[in-house]
C-alpha cells in the first residue's frame, strides 16, 4: 500500500463514523486541556515561587553568623541546634580563595562611635554595618545623590534612605511632634539636611556603659584619654526604592554603611581607652560575613565546603526555597496525576475505538488481505487513525488550555483562590511584589502536549492494529 492510499482509507474511515471520532476525540480534548492546564499551575508556581525567594533575599549570598542556629534534623521534636563559630580574619581571606567566591566581606555592626554632622547635626541613634567597599556592587545599592565607594577607596560612608532623613539639630529644643517626625520620616520628602554637603566627622564614644556594683543599674562612665577624629572623604545616599502605601520596603533605608577600615580603627582605639585584655578583644574578628558567589549550584557547593571546616549554617533562606519547593513539587505531581489519569481515560477511549472499528470492519480486512494488501499496511491504517485522533485532541486540548490559562490569570476571584493555595500570598506577596500569572503556558509545552496527545493515540491503537493483521482472511469473508 501507498501512502497516500494509507491516509485516504484511514480518513474515509474515521468520517464514516463521525460521532463516534467525535466523541473519541472529545475524550483526548479533555485529557489533553487537563494536563496542560495542570502543568501550567506548576509552572506558575514555581515562577511565582522563585519571585518570591528573589524578593526575599539573594540567593547567592551566603551569610555566616558567629553565634548560628538551625533545625536539628536527628531530632523527633521540632528540636533546634546551635553552635559558635570562629569568624576571623584567616577564614575571611581563605574563603576568598574559593573557586565560584565572587566576594567576602566582614559585616559587622559598630555602635561605640558618635558622629557629627556639620557644626549642629547628628543621626537620630549611631550604629553603622562595617563593610568592605569591594563588595559594595553585590549588594544592590543605587545612590540617588553622591559617590559610589569603589574597591580600594578608604574613609567613605552611605546613608539608608530613611536613616538620611532620621538626622536631628541638636541645637533646637526637640518637642514631642519634633521626635515624632524623627523617627516617623516622611519618605515621600527629599531629605531636610544635605549629608552630601556636609562635613562628617566619627569618633569613639566618650565614655562606656558599665553595672554600678551598689545600684545594678548599668550607667554611663566617662572614658579618659586622647580621642581621634576620623573625617569622612567620601558620602553617599541610596536612592529609596521602597513604598510606604503598600508596605513595599527597602532593604537599606534602616541601614548606614561604613567603610570597614574606619570601622576597624575606632575599635583599636575602643579597646586601648577602655583598656581590654588582648583575650578579650574583638579586632579580626567578626560576628557575621558576607559570601557573595556566581550562581545558586555555587552557593550548595560553598556550604557544604563550610560544613567540612566546621562552620555551622544558619537557617537561612536556602533552607526555606528547599522547603518551599518540596511542597510545590508535591503539589505539582498531584496536579501531573489529575492531568495524566484523564490523558489515561481518553487513551483507553482511543483503543475501544479502535477495537470496535475492527470488529466493524473485518470483511473489508479480509478483503484487503485476500488482494494482498501487506500486513504492515493495515497495521499502519490503524495506527495512522488512532495518532490522527489522538494529534487532533490534543491541538483542540492546547487551544482550549490557552482560553483556560486566560481565564484563570484574568479572573481575580479565581487567580486570589489559586494563588493562596500554591502559596503566592503571605507577607512576601503582599507586601513586596505582585503575584504574577498562576498559570503559564509557554511554547514548548504546546508542542509537547500535541506530541505527547499523538503518541498517546499511537500507543491505544497499537493493540487494535495488531489484532487487525491477525485476523484469517477466510473467516473475515464469510463474516457478515
Amino acid at each position: 500500500m501507498k501512502i497516500f492510499d494509507i491516509l485516504g482509507m484511514g480518513f474515509r474511515n474515521l468520517l464514516r463514523r463521525k460521532t463516534r471520532t467525535f466523541l473519541t476525540v472529545i475524550g483526548v480534548v479533555v485529557g489533553a486541556t487537563a494536563i496542560v492546564i495542570m502543568l501550567s499551575l506548576g509552572i506558575g508556581m514555581n515562577e511565582n515561587l522563585e519571585r518570591s525567594i528573589a524578593n526575599m533575599g539573594d540567593l547567592t549570598i551566603i551569610d555566616l553568623y558567629e553565634w548560628a542556629w538551625r533545625p536539628n534534623s536527628d531530632s523527633k521534636n521540632n528540636e533546634w541546634m546551635n553552635a559558635q563559630n570562629t569568624l576571623d580574619e584567616a577564614l575571611l581571606e581563605k574563603i576568598k580563595t574559593w573557586d565560584g567566591v565572587l566576594g567576602a566581606t566582614p559585616y559587622f555592626n559598630v555602635w561605640n562611635f558618635t558622629m557629627q554632622i556639620g557644626k549642629k547635626y547628628e543621626p537620630a541613634w549611631t550604629d553603622a554595618l562595617a563593610v568592605d567597599a569591594s563588595f559594595l556592587p553585590y549588594m544592590k545599592i543605587e545612590l540617588e545623590s553622591g559617590s559610589m565607594p569603589q574597591p580600594g577607596d578608604d574613609n567613605w560612608i552611605i546613608f539608608g534612605a530613611r536613616r538620611a532623613r532620621m538626622v536631628r539639630d541638636t541645637k533646637k529644643t526637640m518637642r514631642p511632634k519634633d521626635w515624632d517626625e524623627l523617627y516617623n520620616p516622611d519618605m515621600k520628602k527629599t531629605p531636610k539636611i544635605n549629608l552630601v554637603n556636609e562635613k562628617i566627622v566619627l569618633q569613639v564614644r566618650n565614655d562606656e556603659w558599665w553595672q554600678n556594683p551598689s545600684t545594678g543599674n548599668w550607667e554611663p562612665k566617662p572614658i579618659k584619654g586622647k580621642i581621634k577624629k576620623h573625617n569622612i572623604d567620601r558620602v553617599g545616599l541610596i536612592k529609596y526604592t521602597g513604598d510606604p502605601d503598600t508596605g513595599k520596603w527597602d532593604e537599606h533605608e534602616y541601614q548606614i554603611y561604613l567603610d570597614y577600615k574606619i570601622a576597624v580603627e575606632i575599635l583599636k582605639e575602643y579597646e586601648k581607652l577602655t583598656k581590654v585584655k588582648a583575650r578579650d578583644s574583638r579586632v579580626g574578628k567578626f560576628n557575621q560575613i558576607r559570601i557573595k558567589v556566581k550562581d545558586i549550584k555555587t552557593s550548595e557547593l560553598i556550604q557544604k565546603k563550610l560544613t567540612d571546616e566546621g562552620i555551622m549554617l544558619n537557617y537561612g533562606l536556602a533552607d526555606m526555597r528547599d522547603e518551599m519547593q518540596k511542597t510545590q513539587g508535591t503539589m505539582q505531581m498531584i496536579l501531573g496525576g489529575i492531568g495524566a489519569m484523564s490523558l489515561l481515560v481518553a487513551a483507553i477511549g482511543i483503543a475501544n475505538t479502535m477495537f470496535m472499528s475492527i470488529y466493524e470492519r473485518t470483511k473489508e480486512i479480509g478483503v484487503m488481505k485476500v488482494l494482498g494488501c501487506p500486513l504492515s499496511g493495515i497495521q499502519s491504517m490503524f495506527l495512522f487513525e488512532a495518532s490522527i485522533i489522538g494529534f487532533c485532541g490534543g491541538l483542540i486540548g492546547s487551544g482550549l488550555s490557552l482560553i483556560g490559562s486566560y481565564s484563570l490569570n484574568n479572573v481575580e476571584p479565581i487567580k486570589k483562590a489559586l494563588g493562596n493555595m500554591s502559596g503566592g500570598s503571605g507577607y512576601y506577596y503582599v507586601n513586596n511584589t505582585e503575584m504574577g500569572d498562576i498559570s503559564i503556558i509557554p511554547i514548548w509545552l504546546i508542542i509537547l502536549a500535541v506530541i505527547f496527545a499523538t503518541i498517546i493515540g499511537l500507543v491505544s491503537g497499537y493493540l487494535p492494529a495488531r489484532r487487525a493483521t491477525k485476523i484469517s482472511a477466510l473467516e473475515a469473508i464469510r463474516n457478515e
